[in-house]
C-alpha cells in the first residue's frame, strides 16, 4: 500500500504552508454571491452546486459522509478548492482512512463563522485541532480562506485555497501499520499494542432494546486505552500535549534489546538469606519466577522508558529549536530519568516526522549508555539498608562533615563494640543486576566523637568483606574479599613481626585497613553477579558482610585497630562506567 504522503518532515510542511501566498487568489475572502439561496440548502447541496468543489465533493461521497452533510446536524466545512490540492494523494487511501484523514479533517461540529478579529482553535471531527484566525481576511491551519461564511440550513462553509494537512498523533502513528508503512518500527508497535485495550463506554453509548436476553445499543461508543500511557507518564494520544518520541527501527530495537537483556538474567528460584549468631544461612523462604518472562518483560519496559520527552519540560526545550535555547547538559524523559550527553542520546535520526502533538525521530541506533540508563551505579546507604548487626550497639548518625573546603552531609551507622565482642555488619545489596561491578565501601572518620575527645588518635579498622549471592541455579554461595596486595601484606608483617603468616592469622594479615582521618572509600573488588535481583525485594538480594577477622582477646591488635564500625555506604559501579571514566582521564 502506498505510504501516507501527509506525514512529512516538519520543515517540509512549514515550507509548503509558506509557499501559499494570499496574492495567489484574486477572490480571497470573496463575498457570497447569493447568500439567501445557499442558506436554504444543506451543506451537501451547496457543495454539489459549487463547481470549484467537485474534487472535494467526490472525496466526501466516496468516504460515505455525504448523507451526514445532508442531515440536520450542524457543521462547519472548510472545503479546499479544485486545483489547490493534490487529489491523487487521497485517492490512494482506503475509504476509512479517507474519512479520517481528509473529510473529518476539514469538518467541525457547530457553526464557526469568520467575523472581526478571530483567534480560534477548532476541534475537528477527527479530534485534530487547527487554528482559525485573521482580521477581515482569514486562514485555517495557515491556509487562506478564499470565500468565507457560505450559509447553509445546517451550518456554514468556508472555501480554502488548499487542504489542511493531516498529521496523526504520536500514538496513532506508532500503533498504525498503514500510517507508519515503510518506517520499520514494527517491534516498537507490537510492544505498544500488547497493552492496548478497547471497551464499550456504556455511559456514553445509547441503550437499545433487550434482544434474546442480551442488551443491545442504538449507538455504541468504543474507547481505546493503553496502560503504557500511565507507565511512561506520556499521554501521546492527547492532541493538546507535545512530545518528542525517539522511535527505534527494528534494527535499533533488536540491538538495544540484546544489550539490555544480559543485565536481567534471573534464576528460576532465588533463596532468601538470613543471618543468625551462627552466621549466614538460607532460610526456608524462596521466590520462584518465570525467569524467561521476567527477562523479556523488564527488558522491553526498560527499553521504552527512555524514548519519550515532553517538549514542555525545560530540560528538553532545545530539541524543538529556538534561538534562546542551547544544548543543555542533560535531557529528562517523561519517566523523570535524567540522561547526560543529549546529543549522543538523540543522535542523527533517519527521519524527523511532524505529528499533531509533537514529532517522531526515527533512529537506526539508540544512544543509550548502559550506566546512564538501564545499568546505573548503585549506592546502598548503610543506615537505610536492612542490615544485621552483631557484637555491638548500633547508632545511626547524620552529620555535616567538612574536609578542606568541602562540606558534605553523610548519614552512616556507628556500631560500637561492647566487651570482647567483634561487631559485624551485613548490608543488603538490593536490585543488583547480572553484570560486573566494582564494589567499594565508604568508611567515615570518628567525627561524632571529636568534640568529646579532641586529642584522641583514632585507630583504623582491619576488616574483611564477605559477599553472599545466588548462583545461576539459585543456590546460596559466599565469596570472601581480601587485600592480597604485596604492599598490604608486607606492611602488616613489618608492623607486627610477632604474628606469623599461618592459617589462624592469614585473614588478619590480608584484611583491609582504612584511613580513620578521612572519608575513606575502599575498593573491595570486582565481581560478576551471575543472576539479576531487580524487582525481587529486599529479602531476595545479595549481601555484603563487613567483619573484623582477629580475636578480640588479641591485646596487640585490639590496641592497634578499632572494632567499632562507621560505615556510610556501599557503592557498586558497573564496569562499563569504570571504563568510560578511565577513558575520560586520557
Amino acid at each position: 500500500m502506498k505510504t501516507n504522503k501527509y506525514i512529512g518532515v516538519m520543515m517540509m510542511a512549514a515550507s509548503m504552508l509558506a509557499a501559499t501566498s494570499c496574492s495567489d487568489y484574486s477572490d480571497y475572502n470573496e463575498a457570497v454571491a447569493d447568500a439567501t439561496q445557499s442558506a436554504n440548502l444543506t451543506l451537501w447541496e451547496n457543495i454539489q452546486q459549487t463547481p470549484e468543489l467537485s474534487d472535494f465533493a467526490s472525496l466526501v461521497k466516496r468516504a460515505g459522509f455525504a448523507d451526514e452533510l445532508n442531515a440536520t446536524s450542524s457543521y462547519t466545512v472548510w472545503a479546499p478548492k479544485n486545483g489547490t490540492f493534490d487529489v491523487s494523494d487521497y485517492e490512494s487511501l482506503s475509504n476509512s482512512a479517507l474519512l479520517q484523514q481528509f473529510v473529518k479533517n476539514h469538518i467541525a461540529s457547530y457553526a464557526h463563522r469568520a467575523s472581526g478579529t478571530l483567534e480560534e482553535r477548532v476541534l475537528m471531527l477527527n479530534e485534530k485541532s487547527y487554528d482559525f484566525a485573521g482580521t477581515a481576511s482569514y486562514t485555517f491551519d495557515g491556509v487562506p480562506v478564499v470565500k468565507a461564511n457560505v450559509p447553509s440550513n445546517n451550518g456554514v462553509m468556508h472555501i480554502l485555497g488548499g487542504d489542511a494537512k493531516f498529521y496523526p498523533n504520536l500514538y496513532e502513528f506508532v500503533t498504525d501499520s498503514i500510517l507508519a508503512e515503510g518506517k520499520d518500527i514494527d517491534s516498537l508497535r507490537n510492544y505498544f499494542l500488547r497493552y492496548e485495550r478497547t471497551y464499550l463506554d456504556e455511559n456514553a453509548s445509547v441503550v437499545g432494546p433487550i434482544v434474546n436476553g442480551m442488551q443491545t445499543w442504538v449507538d455504541s461508543v468504543m474507547v481505546t486505552t493503553n496502560s503504557l500511557w500511565n507507565t511512561l507518564n506520556a499521554r501521546i494520544n492527547n492532541e493538546d500535549s507535545t512530545y518528542t518520541f525517539v522511535m527505534p527501527t527494528n534494527t535499533a530495537w533488536n540491538e538495544a534489546y540484546d544489550n539490555i537483556k544480559g543485565y536481567y538474567k534471573y534464576a528460576a528460584k532465588t533463596v532468601a538469606q538470613a543471618y543468625t549468631s551462627n552466621g549466614l544461612s538460607a532460610n526456608n523462604s524462596q521466590i520462584s519466577i518465570n525467569n524467561t518472562y521476567w527477562q523479556d518483560s523488564i527488558t522491553s519496559r526498560i527499553l521504552t522508558r527512555y524514548l519519550i520527552y515532553s517538549n514542555n519540560d525545560a530540560y528538553n526545550k532545545w530539541m524543538i529549536g529556538g534561538p534562546s535555547y542551547s544544548t543543555p547538559d542533560s535531557l529528562r524523559t517523561t519517566t523523570r530519568a535524567k540522561l547526560s550527553e543529549p546529543q549522543y542520546i538523540v543522535g542523527s535520526p533517519r527521519e524527523i516526522l511532524a505529528m499533531s502533538n509533537g514529532r517522531a525521530l526515527i533512529v537506526d541506533q539508540l544512544g543509550m549508555r548502559s550506566w546512564d540508563t538501564y545499568a546505573p551505579e548503585r549506592t546502598m546507604n548503610a543506615r537505610n539498608s536492612t542490615a544485621y548487626v552483631s557484637g555491638g550497639t548500633q547508632r545511626n548518625y547524620t552529620v555535616a562533615m567538612r574536609l578542606a573546603d568541602d562540606k558534605d552531609e553523610f548519614s552512616y551507622t556507628y556500631i560500637e563494640a561492647t566487651g570482647y565482642n567483634k561487631p559485624e555488619q551485613v548490608i543488603n545489596l538490593s536490585n543488583v543486576l547480572s553484570t560486573t561491578y566494582d564494589i567499594y565501601c565508604v568508611f567515615v572518620p570518628a567525627y561524632d566523637q571529636l568534640t568529646l575527645y579532641p586529642d584522641t588518635i583514632w585507630c583504623p579498622n582491619r576488616v574483611i568483606f564477605t559477599l553472599s549471592y545466588c548462583d545461576a541455579k539459585g543456590n546460596l554461595v559466599e565469596k570472601e574479599f581480601l587485600d592480597e596486595s604485596e604492599e598490604n601484606i608486607s606492611g602488616f608483617m613489618k608492623a607486627f613481626p610477632s604474628i606469623r603468616d599461618n592459617t589462624t592469622n592469614a585473614k588478619t594479615i590480608r584484611a583491609f585497613s582504612n584511613n580513620p582521618a578521612i572519608i575513606d572509600t575502599i575498593f573491595v573488588g570486582r565481581f560478576e553477579f551471575p543472576v539479576c535481583y531487580s524487582g525481587l525485594g529486599s529479602n531476595y538480594c545479595p549481601t555484603l558482610k563487613i567483619s573484623t577477622p582477629f580475636a578480640a582477646t588479641n591485646r596487640t591488635l585490639r590496641t592497634a585497630f578499632t572494632r567499632d564500625l562507621r560505615i556510610a555506604s556501599v557503592i557498586m559501579k558497573p564496569k562499563e562506567l569504570v571504563a568510560y571514566e578511565e577513558s575520560k582521564k586520557q
